[in-house]
């Protein structure tokens, strides 16, 4: 309650101040101590947890909150709640000895789903979602999911018990599942290759910050060029979005650069494709009593004692880590499912060595070579809307339902599965040429597919098959 009228007043204040005066001149974040100018006023804050993420979006809520009670007091809506959380608890088993299925039904936190406000009118239940920066389809999504996965549930889902955990794999399915995103991934990649090779860094690369076409469309774009900039030996200001940060400039040791956006980019997929922050893993979410929690006191050496900021900081070791699994993973889909060897190698440079040594980490374009060859290496489920990667499961790792049939179109430079609906497909320049980051998506020929004579042919009216390309159609799984 401390915060709701400290909050009031500042809120006041805000309305006739000028937001160009607003300047945040202290945090001590292990105190839990703040304080902020806004022009004649002062304003001091104690033993306030989580102030940062508060100042960022939380004072939303309850200043949402405050202007319902006026309602409440009306009598016209009731049992108003804040930050209302559906939660499950249970205990997380060991994943590693657990098979797919298995682990799906281990995945992610407590927490299914937390509402900003909550109330009725006595007959319905009304939320709303209080967004302080940009709205993406994450957030657009969410509470449409809500409604729709109960009426849409398919059996693979309902064998989960656990709602949230329903709730994400629905959410994920319904979005492309793992195909779409690494083809996403790669454009988005593609775009950042060229950017470096003229010597540009992005340097706020975020899901917020990356638009991605609805259903076929295959089209990525960047937006908010603003922090678009040349990389600069010193003296520029760097510009990242919590928890999305390269460590370097998280602690402030750096400025942006081109491996600073790489970093960023791999934390931005590995969430995406596992459903799970890089750095988030056991440590954090099962500590030991004595670790940090928001409470602790600071290190000698000025590291931030809560074990979240340290993990966002890059002080804690990635959860994949090959050398120290101290802070495994414990949540997020298994990455045999969501991502090949190599892009797993390139995950393991970046989060293991690549944290401390930023050299290491690899530049965008294995990045985007990468995704596109695991994204046309995938095979959607028409079961369970899932894809996964055709020639390591005969069997839906999701859902159980047999492999069904497909193509390959091969070349000496490349290779693409052919889903057994498709009646025609784009033959991509990939296939043909060098690998090229503007032009590799682009159709450089079209083909007409029978599944059930095995023949492709060219469309009508259009060029002729160079003589490299083959065909090779598979079977379905019994």
């Amino acid at each position: 309650m401390y915060e709701l009228l400290a909050t009031k007043f500042f809120l006041n204040t805000l309305q006739t101040a000028s937001l160009t005066a607003f300047e945040k001149s202290c945090v001590s974040t292990a105190l839990n101590e703040a304080e902020i100018h806004m022009g004649s006023n002062v304003f001091q804050f104690k033993y306030w947890p989580n102030f940062a993420h508060y100042l960022c979006g939380g004072w939303l809520e309850e200043y949402t909150y405050l202007r319902l009670q006026s309602l409440v007091k009306a009598g016209w809506i009731k049992d108003i709640r804040i930050g209302l959380e559906v939660s499950f608890k249970e205990d997380h088993p060991d994943n590693v000895s657990l098979g797919y299925r298995e682990q799906l039904s281990s995945l992610f936190g407590d927490t299914y789903q937390e509402l900003d406000i909550a109330f009725t009118d006595g007959r319905r239940l009304y939320v709303i979602e209080c967004k302080a920066g940009n709205v993406n389809s994450e957030h657009v999504m969410k509470l449409q999911n809500i409604v729709r996965y109960k009426q849409e549930l398919p059996n693979w889902l309902a064998a989960i018990p656990e709602e949230y955990k329903q709730l994400r794999l629905f959410h994920y399915a319904n979005t492309g599942s793992t195909r779409h995103r690494l083809l996403a991934l790669s454009k988005c990649a593609s775009i950042l290759a060229r950017l470096h090779s003229a010597g540009l860094v992005y340097g706020d690369i975020s899901p917020e910050n990356v638009f991605v076409g609805d259903g076929d469309s295959r089209e990525v774009w960047l937006i908010d060029a603003d922090n678009l900039r040349f990389e600069m030996s010193e003296g520029d200001n760097a510009v990242y979005t919590p928890h999305y940060g390269a460590p370097e400039i998280v602690q402030g040791h750096d400025q942006s650069r081109p491996r600073t956006d790489c970093w960023t980019f791999a934390v931005m997929a590995f969430r995406t494709l596992a459903l799970c922050h890089p750095f988030i893993g056991k440590k954090v979410l099962e500590p030991d009593n004595d670790e940090g929690g928001w409470d602790a006191e600071p290190s000698a050496d000025s590291v931030h004692a809560d074990l979240d900021e340290q993990a966002y900081a890059g002080y804690l070791p990635f959860i994949d880590d090959d050398n120290d699994n101290t802070n495994a993973d414990v949540s997020a889909l298994p990455r045999e499912l969501v991502a090949t060897p190599k892009i797993r190698r390139l995950f393991q440079e970046t989060f293991g060595a690549g944290r401390k040594q930023p050299h290491r980490r690899p530049a965008m374009a294995f990045w985007a070579l990468e995704l596109a060859k695991a994204s046309d290496q995938s095979l959607n489920c028409p079961d369970c809307a899932m894809s996964y990667f055709a020639d390591r499961h005969k069997k839906c790792p999701y859902c159980g339902a047999p492999r069904p049939a497909f193509a390959h179109a091969k070349t000496p430079r490349w290779e693409v599965l052919i889903p057994a609906n498709a009646t025609e497909f784009a033959l991509t320049h990939r296939l043909f040429n060098p690998f090229s980051f503007e032009h590799n998506d682009d159709t450089e020929y079209e083909a007409v597919l029978d599944f059930t004579k095995k023949t492709a042919q060219p469309v009508r009216g259009t060029n002729p098959f160079p003589s490299d390309l083959s065909f090779e159609f598979v079977e379905a799984e019994k």
